[in-house]
């Protein structure tokens, strides 16, 4: 009885705690302003990556980024209120397809990394994209 009465306890404390954080405005999700801000968080990530061909998410929760060398695909990811970044090189990605609504939803090889839906609204890009990140399929 004691066990349950614990438990109890630890789960409304921790509600309490996640619906305080909701109600401050705490938990801001991730947002990249610009392409700009991509390319400076991947030079910072990797020091020295040279940004070529890039496209940023309709609502700014992803971007990729091609290295200037073609050598792989930078993918910024928003997840929670941070980004997590994949470099994206032959055999990593599992599938790049389009969506209706204008979505490519980006799927890799890495089973800790959840698929990532890229909005690009009604722009004519995303073909381009999807062949890119499907030339990239191991």
């Amino acid at each position: 009885m004691m066990l349950v009465l614990l438990l109890a306890g630890s789960l409304t404390g921790v509600a309490a705690m996640v619906a305080l954080n909701h109600w401050l405005g705490l938990a801001e999700p991730a947002c990249l302003r610009d392409l700009d801000e991509a390319v400076e968080r991947l030079d910072t990530d990797a020091v020295g990556f040279d940004a070529g061909e890039a496209v940023l998410a309709e609502d700014g929760t992803a971007a990729l980024v091609e290295a200037a060398d073609g050598s792989c695909i930078g993918l910024l990811a928003a997840r929670g209120d941070q980004f997590v970044i994949r470099y994206l090189k032959p055999g990593l990605v599992q599938a790049a397809r389009i969506g209706e609504g204008g979505q490519l939803t980006i799927r890799l090889e890495d089973f800790t990394f959840a698929p990532v839906v890229f909005p690009f609204g009604a722009s004519p890009r995303i073909r381009h994209w999807a062949d890119k990140l499907n030339a990239l399929q191991g």
